[in-house]
């Protein structure tokens, strides 16, 4: 895997840990629907930033 893939591995594991531990902790009574909003915009937008450039050079 080179680094950018290890960086986004990464990211993914910590994410999906937030994505669960966080809203059953920490928002229980208000607040975990905006919170899951906000982190699947972020995996959005972080899997645009991540796959954007996959067009160019060359393919095999």
């Amino acid at each position: 895997m080179i680094e950018k893939e290890k960086l986004l591995a990464i990211f993914a594991v910590v994410l999906a840990l937030c994505y669960v531990v966080v809203p059953y902790c920490f928002f229980r009574e208000k607040g975990s629907f905006l919170f899951w909003v906000l982190t699947t915009l972020l995996v959005l937008v972080t899997g645009t930033i991540y796959t954007r450039d996959w067009n160019k050079g060359e393919r095999i």
